[in-house]
């Protein structure tokens, strides 16, 4: 009997060809994938009517879409989220960014009767869920009718902030997602900007850890 330390193995590896096709290949697809993340992340979905919720921290260019979004549909009120204010709270007259956000749209011709604040309590994570938590305890403390919302976000957080609102409502709710502009960068090119490449990748990553491993 004779004993082997070692033995010859056939394999195949790739050919100039086929290493040519292979990353012609992954190129194409990695193209696919950056033209398609941005859409992914930020959809537009029905229905756009009910009760509008803002997230208090989007900036004045599209809380002005918001606020014409909301004249022209059929709206019964507009709701304001978000936590407190984190950074130089002490010397703003507004403790939290539903509050400011709530005097905003009173500048921009919003009937102050058909505005509602929700704050959520202050944290240092999950800062989203915990404003669609406060969201329901608004919708339960002013007997609010309806079971129709329209989620009003930024760029790519939309697709995230839409999931953790559903969860935290219940199926029961159906929630519409508009989401604008987000002016610092152009969102068919975020790949060619530093501030696009920091968000898109952010909100990707983030959405990921929310939909696989974020249980409330």
């Amino acid at each position: 009997m004779r004993f082997a330390l070692t033995k010859e193995k056939t394999c195949r590896r790739l050919t100039g060809t086929g290493w040519v096709l292979f990353i012609l290949l992954f190129l194409i697809l990695s193209s696919a994938f950056l033209l398609n993340l941005y859409p992914f992340l930020a959809p537009e979905k029905a229905p756009h009517s009910g009760m509008m919720v803002v997230e208090g921290w989007i900036h004045d260019f599209a809380l002005d879409e918001a606020a014409a979004l909301y004249k022209s549909g059929k709206y019964s009120y507009i709701i304001c989220t978000g936590t407190p204010i984190e950074t130089g709270s002490y010397i703003q007259s507004f403790k939290s960014y539903p509050e400011m956000t709530a005097t905003r749209l009173r500048h921009l011709g919003i009937p102050e009767g058909e505005i509602i604040i929700s704050i959520a309590d202050e944290m240092d994570k999950d800062r989203t869920y915990r404003s669609a938590e406060a969201l329901r305890e608004s919708i339960i403390a002013f007997n609010l009718e309806g079971h129709d919302l329209h989620l009003i976000s930024v760029g790519p957080h939309g697709r995230r902030s839409r999931m953790l609102f559903q969860k935290a409502l219940g199926p029961d709710y159906h929630i519409g997602v508009t989401c604008l502009d987000d002016w610092s960068y152009d969102k068919k090119n975020w790949y060619r900007c530093s501030e696009g490449v920091r968000t898109v990748v952010g909100e990707l990553i983030a959405y990921i850890y929310a939909k696989l491993f974020f249980h409330p």
